[in-house]
């Protein structure tokens, strides 16, 4: 599937908004044609990025008060696997359903399907946690990250991927022929390769590709910090979303897997407006627009057609959560002025 629109803007996920309408107002004032459901993680602990995609997982155990899950096999375990396996195969999606407890952004929807704002929007986008973030947050009772056990593994791609596949229905029964975007959110990534992270390459690879194997619009991954970004780039992602104003120079140093994701349709997500701080204040439109052309310019000289970078989303390097609104809300009205100003400097060429 193409992304027909050059340098249009979304978000990555969380909002510090408390409200969620505001939150709403936020998304549909700067995203129209790209609009996201928004994680609210300052709400409640549940709209935490791993623990809100964690309803229905065989065995899980929730402590809101001390506000941490974790997975006890010791009780029911095999009987609740049962049944879990038997959802997948009769195609129940109803049990993996992101309830409103978890979940007050997905209101959304009922906002986008209005008329008058639903002729402006050309994708609508969501995200669900990544299989390796999600595992290796989650652990047995032996504190052990239950990404490195195969039968837990297994359960935990099969879920997210269930997940994806409901949130694509769910935009679909609102939206009906609008086209999808579902991005992976995957920080833990940012370990990979390192002294760290034991992770094997083949885990990632394979666990990645099932998950973007039940979407069947277009599948991102989000990754904020610097990566093995030549592991993401052979996966069958579409989009690969990272932190442009931070990590642009780790990306360049793969051109050819660059240029080969990019030849086959892949799209790059640059998150050129910077969510830390200290960052933020100091930027504005006019020079966040002149780093990403020095950035598609250091692509360009590595081989990369300039046409092939014109296929790009624009989005803050993160989620917002743990700016105040405010400063949230600079992120999200820069990253629409950087769009807008990219496109009309296209219309004049």
């Amino acid at each position: 599937m193409e992304f027909e629109h050059a340098y249009h803007p979304t978000g990555i996920g969380s909002l510090p908004h408390k409200d969620e309408q505001d939150a709403f107002r936020l998304i549909l004032e700067n995203f129209p044609s790209v609009p996201y459901w928004p994680q609210l993680p300052n709400t409640s602990f549940l709209e935490g990025m791993v623990v809100q995609y964690s309803e229905g997982f065989p065995s899980l155990k929730w402590d809101q008060r001390g506000q941490k899950v974790w997975i006890d096999t010791s009780q029911d375990f095999d009987r609740e696997v049962v049944k879990f396996y038997q959802w997948l195969e009769e195609g129940n999606l109803e049990p993996f359903r992101i309830t409103e407890t978890f979940s007050r952004g997905l209101r959304i929807l009922d906002a986008l399907s209005l008329s008058k704002t639903r002729q402006q929007v050309s994708y609508v986008k969501g995200q669900v946690v990544g299989p390796i973030t999600f595992g290796l947050s989650l652990t047995d009772p032996e504190q052990k990250p239950i990404f490195y056990d195969p039968t837990l593994r297994d359960i935990l791609v099969k879920h997210l991927s269930a997940k994806a596949r409901w949130m694509e229905k769910r935009f679909n029964e609102f939206l009906p022929g609008t086209k999808t975007i579902i991005f992976f959110d995957e920080p833990s990534l940012s370990s990979f390769g390192s002294a760290f992270s034991s992770l094997n390459r083949e885990d990632v690879v394979l666990s990645l590709n099932e998950c973007f194997s039940a979407v069947k619009g277009l599948r991102g991954v989000h990754c904020c910090g610097n990566t093995d970004w030549g592991l993401l780039l052979e996966t069958n992602l579409d989009i690969l979303s990272f932190d442009a104003f931070g990590y642009l120079d780790t990306l360049s140093l793969y051109p050819e897997k660059v240029k080969t994701f990019l030849e086959r349709g892949g799209i790059l997500a640059w998150g050129i407006v910077p969510t830390r701080e200290e960052d933020l204040v100091k930027e504005n439109a006019e020079t966040l627009v002149d780093r990403f052309r020095r950035g598609n310019e250091t692509l360009q000289k590595k081989g990369i057609d300039r046409a092939l970078l014109r296929r790009a989303i624009l989005t803050p390097s993160c989620g917002t959560a743990s700016l105040s609104v405010p400063l949230s809300e600079r992120a999200c009205q820069l990253t629409a002025d950087v769009s807008r100003r990219l496109r009309e400097s296209e219309l004049l060429k």
